[in-house]
C-alpha cells in the first residue's frame, strides 16, 4: 500500500556528504549568502541551533587539518560552490586554507547558538564591500528558505507551499514496525538495491580510514584482533569496519560519506555493521538491501520522534537501534524478535549523550555496533527486556515513542548544560 511512498522517504533522506554534515551546511549557506551578493569579504555572522553548534564545534573539515563552525563558514565563501550542496567544500585548495586561517585569526566569523531549539536552523550573514547576503536554513540540513540581498528578499520558501507539499505527504509515524517488514519482504530487489550504493560509498570512506584517521579506533581494533586479545567474530569486525570509516569522517578526510536523516555517522551505522554481518555470514546482496532499508526506516522513524538534531546521539540510539532491527532480519529473525531488540537497545543505551561531533564519535560508534549486533544476537534467542520495563512500554511503536520523548523535551536542559560546557572553552 505505502510501497512507492517509502521508497521515495528512503530515496530523499539518503545523500552523499563530504564531512559532517552540520559544518558542511554552514559552509553551505555562507557559501550562498556570499555568491548572492560578492565582493571583498569584511564580517561573516552565523546563527544556529544548539545540534548544529555542537556537531561543527570540534569535527575535522575534509581536505585540511582545520576544525570548527567559523573556518567551514570561510572556506565556504572562498572556495564553497553551493550546487554541490553538502559536498560544497569538495573543492578546497591549499591557497584557500591558508587564507581562511588568517581570516579567522582576525576573526572575521562569528557564529553563536540560539539555545531552546530543537529543529535545524542556520541563520547566515555575509558582509561584503558591495552588500550584505543572508541565507536562512531550516528543518534539513541543505533546506534554504531564505535569501536576501541587501536585506530585499530573493527567494523565501511559502508556508503554504510547505503546507500543500506536506499534504501530500504519508507519515512514517503512523506506520508499526510490522508495517517496514511487509515492505522489505515484498518489495523487489530492483526497487531497493539503491540502499546498497551506501555499501560501496560508506566502504570507500572505511579505507580511508585504515591506515588510522581519526582517532585511529578502527586500525585499533583490528591490531587487537590480530593480537588475539579481543575475538576475530562478527561483532568485532562490525565494529572494526564502522570504526574505519567513523574515524576517517571525524578526522576529515576527503571522501563522502552515505547519510540518513541528514548525518554521515547514522548513514555508517545503520549499513556498516550489516555490510560487516553479511560478509563474514555470506549472506547475498538482496537481503542485505533489504535489511539497510529496514535498518533504514527504524532509523527515521526513532529521528522523527527525536528530532534530526538532540542531546542524546542520535547515531548510537537512533542508528544503532535500526541497525539492531536490520541484524535481526539479515539473520532470518522473525518480527517478535525484532521487537525484543527494539526493546534491548531503548533499555541500553537511550542515555547516551551527544557532546557534538568531535573524533570521539568513533568510540560511541563502536559502542553502538556492539550493543546493536550483541542485542540482535541476544533477541535471536530469545533473550531481551520484558513490556513495562522503565521506558520499555506495551509496544514497541509506544518504547520508540519513549526513545523520542527522553531526547525532547526530557534532555533539553542537558543540551544547555553540554553547551555551557563547550562554550566555556571559548571564552
Amino acid at each position: 500500500m505505502y510501497k512507492d511512498k517509502i521508497i521515495s522517504l528512503l530515496k530523499n533522506e539518503m545523500g552523499q556528504a563530504l564531512g559532517v554534515t552540520e559544518p558542511a551546511a554552514i559552509a553551505l549557506a555562507s557559501c550562498k549568502a556570499y555568491e548572492v551578493v560578492g565582493g571583498n569579504l569584511k564580517k561573516i555572522k552565523i546563527i544556529t541551533d544548539p545540534g548544529v553548534f555542537k556537531n561543527g564545534f570540534s569535527c575535522g573539515i575534509p581536505g585540511t587539518d582545520e576544525m570548527g563552525n567559523e573556518i567551514a563558514a570561510i572556506l565556504g565563501v572562498l572556495a564553497g560552490n553551493s550546487k554541490l550542496e553538502l559536498k560544497v567544500l569538495e573543492n578546497i585548495k591549499e591557497e584557500h586554507i591558508v587564507k581562511a586561517k588568517k581570516l579567522r585569526e582576525e576573526k572575521i566569523a562569528e557564529v553563536d547558538v540560539k539555545k531552546g531549539l530543537t529543529e535545524i536552523l542556520i541563520d547566515t550573514t555575509v558582509i561584503t564591500d558591495k552588500g550584505t547576503g543572508r541565507v536562512v536554513i531550516k528543518e534539513k540540513h541543505t533546506n534554504i528558505v531564505l535569501i536576501e540581498v541587501n536585506g530585499k528578499i530573493k527567494y523565501k520558501a511559502e508556508d503554504n507551499e510547505k503546507e500543500e507539499v506536506n499534504k501530500e505527504k504519508f507519515s512514517l509515524t503512523n506506520l508499526k514496525l510490522i508495517d517496514f517488514v511487509n515492505f522489505v519482504n515484498e518489495v523487489s530487489f530492483e526497487d531497493i538495491k539503491f540502499t546498497l550504493e551506501a555499501v560501496k560509498v560508506n566502504k570507500e570512506l572505511a579505507e580511508e580510514g585504515m591506515n588510522g584517521a581519526g582517532m585511529g579506533l578502527g586500525k585499533t581494533i583490528a591490531e587487537l584482533a590480530k593480537e588475539q586479545k579481543i575475538s576475530q567474530d562478527i561483532v568485532s569486525y562490525a565494529q572494526m569496519l564502522t570504526g574505519y570509516a567513523v574515524d576517517a569522517r571525524m578526522g576529515g578526510m576527503s571522501k563522502p560519506a552515505m547519510t540518513i536523516c541528514g548525518s554521515g555517522d547514522h548513514g555508517i551505522i545503520a549499513t556498516m555493521p550489516l555490510a560487516a554481518v553479511a560478509e563474514k555470514m555470506n549472506i547475498g546482496e538482496e537481503r542485505l538491501a533489504k535489511a539497510i532499508a529496514l535498518s533504514y526506516l527504524v532509523t527515521i522513524y526513532i529521528k522523527k520522534l527525536s528530532g534530526r538534531l538532540s542531546a542524546f546521539c542520535g547515531c548510537a540510539v537512533a542508528a544503532g537501534t535500526g541497525v539492531s532491527v536490520g541484524a535481526v532480519y539479515l539473520l532470518e529473525g522473525n518480527v517478535k524478535q525484532m521487537e525484543y531488540t527494539i526493546n534491548n537497545m531503548s533499555a541500553n543505551i537511550t542515555g547516551m549523550i551527544c557532546d557534538g561531533g568531535n573524533l570521539g564519535c568513533s568510540l560511541k560508534a563502536v559502542t553502538a555496533t556492539n550493543a546493536a549486533i550483541m542485542s540482535a544476537l541476544l533477541s535471536l534467542k530469545n533473550i531481551f527486556i520484558p513490556n513495562n520495563s522503565g521506558i520499555v512500554a506495551n509496544t514497541v511503536e509506544e518504547t520508540m515513542k519513549n526513545i523520542g520523548k527522553i531526547a525532547s523535551p526530557g534532555m533539553l536542559e542537558t543540551n544547555n548544560v553540554i553547551l555551557d560546557t563547550m562554550l566555556e572553552r571559548n571564552k
